[in-house]
């Protein structure tokens, strides 16, 4: 493999036309935005980035060069959360109240970063992918154990103009690795094993378990991403499902989360008027 230390010389090589950036998060901005300007189409994974102000200048700046930015959120690939999608129909659960999110499972104790940070991005937007709802309030209680300086759980309330709510719990003490997703909802309730992509109802008919195909959500998400670029090099219209600004309306919620935590406050969440629209048609 052509294997490189220093992403620098690869802005400038011609035969790159695509880079999928995996590196710590604190350098997603830097090493997106150098790609984008020299014309490569970018997979970022989440976070975007770690502010809101950047990630919506990624947007601007991929749009500017005409290129596809494209976020990480890998679970809007997975096959039990579509089928999870569908039974949101109103002749089988109908509308949903609330929502149950866990995001749990043991990590090293946090030097850099923190719980919020590192594993709510993918919560709130399954959430969002969900419903197509980004939430108007945001209310997040964190604590630190191991190291008091980074939060290492959190548990945070997202309430929507349309009255469903959704209680997230992220956690990097629980030894449990869980993936969850609950919905209670008009006819009935819903849970989603987000690992192993099984979907149970409970409802009129009794308990259902629905026939579900697993994916392979990290080759689908880089298989749409190339399909994007792909399209894009051909000037044909395409829909980018992980597209950088359903990213950075992540980042914005993050941003709403953390400054919760730090006034004791519910706070409202402020999406720029300019990205009020939830997906980019390129």
């Amino acid at each position: 493999m052509d294997y490189r230390t220093d992403y620098q010389s690869l802005l400038s090589d011609p035969e790159l036309s695509a880079v999928h950036v995996c590196t710590p998060n604190s350098t997603h901005f830097e090493i997106a935005s150098a790609f984008i300007k020299a014309g490569k189409n970018v997979l970022v994974e989440k976070p975007l980035a770690l502010s809101s102000r950047e990630a919506y200048l990624l947007v601007e700046q991929a749009r500017a060069q005409k290129v596809v930015l494209s976020t990480g959120h890998s679970h809007r690939f997975n096959n039990g959360l579509r089928a999870l999608k569908s039974t949101l129909e109103p002749s089988i659960l109908g509308e949903p109240h609330y929502l149950e999110l866990e995001w749990t499972g043991i990590s090293p104790a946090q030097y850099q970063g923190n719980v919020i940070t590192n594993l709510a991005p993918h919560p709130f937007d399954i959430t969002n992918s969900l419903t197509g709802l980004w939430p108007d309030k945001i209310s997040c209680v964190a604590r630190g154990y191991r190291n008091k300086e980074s939060e290492e759980v959190a548990f945070i309330t997202c309430e929507y103009e349309s009255g469903l709510c959704a209680e997230i719990e992220v956690s990097m003490l629980d030894p449990w690795q869980r993936r969850n997703l609950r919905i209670v909802a008009e006819k009935g309730t819903a849970h989603l094993d987000l690992l192993d992509q099984k979907v149970v109802l409970l409802h009129q008919n009794g308990i259902v378990k629905m026939p579900i195909i697993p994916s392979n959500i990290l080759r689908e998400e880089i298989e749409h991403f190339a399909n994007c670029v792909g399209r894009s090099r051909l000037s044909q219209t395409f829909s980018n499902d992980s597209d950088g600004l359903l990213g950075a309306h992540v980042v914005t919620c993050l941003e709403a989360a953390r400054e919760s935590l730090s006034e004791e406050r519910s706070v409202e969440v402020k999406f720029p008027s300019l990205y009020s629209e939830s997906v980019v048609i390129n």
